[in-house]
């Protein structure tokens, strides 16, 4: 084994790297907006029925609907 065999695979090694890392990078970004547009569209798939806004009806507490409350009633 020669002396420079290391640095000259280490030199192929982050040569590689350089050339590829960009379009791995940019592979992946795609893959994870189509994961994500998927998952979404399966999401909105499943709603079958359109949200509808729940009302809570509450009972008035005494006093703040406007009439006045007597002092020791209650």
């Amino acid at each position: 084994m020669n002396s420079t065999e290391p640095l000259v695979l280490a030199l192929i090694g982050a040569t590689a790297v350089r050339v590829f890392a960009p379009d791995v990078v940019r592979g992946l970004r795609r893959l994870l907006g189509a994961g994500v547009r998927v998952g979404a569209a399966e999401l909105f798939s499943h709603r079958h029925q359109p949200l509808v806004q729940m009302t809570v009806e509450r009972e008035a507490a005494p006093g703040l609907d406007g009439t006045e409350q007597q002092w020791g009633s209650s």
